[in-house]
């Protein structure tokens, strides 16, 4: 009810409502806390739970593979093996995805919810 007349939450539905998957991605990749990535869309009406579905599955399943190999990696080099290539290679990405690409795309977004038209609403493709 609080967030019934709020400018941003109007944005936010809008966005979500152009392009459910898409944004619902982009919220998973975000440098929010997991706590808002998570509840966050949820708080949406205009997102339907398939959208929501598929973007937790495009972003779960592959980080749920990468964390593990990451562990079991991390784990050999601390019996006293040598980090593969694989762990430096894969450190390399996950550094570069997480510190210019994930924040990129989020405030582009930001950015596109920010002029108050519904054309810019629409650019979050």
């Amino acid at each position: 009810r609080k967030m019934k007349d709020n400018e941003w939450m109007d944005k936010i539905g809008g966005s979500f409502r152009n392009h459910p998957y898409g944004v619902a991605l982009i919220w998973r990749f975000s440098p929010l806390p997991e706590f808002v990535k998570n509840v966050g869309p949820a708080l949406v009406p205009t997102l339907r739970t398939r959208y929501q579905m598929g973007a937790i599955l495009t972003h779960g399943l592959p980080f749920t593979v990468l964390w593990s190999v990451m562990g079991s990696e991390a784990a050999r080099v601390a019996r006293g093996g040598v980090p593969s290539g694989t762990l430096k290679r894969m450190v390399g990405v996950i550094s570069w995805v997480g510190l210019v690409v994930s924040p990129t795309l989020f405030g582009w977004w930001i950015k596109g919810l920010g002029g108050g038209k519904e054309e810019d609403v629409d650019a979050t493709t």
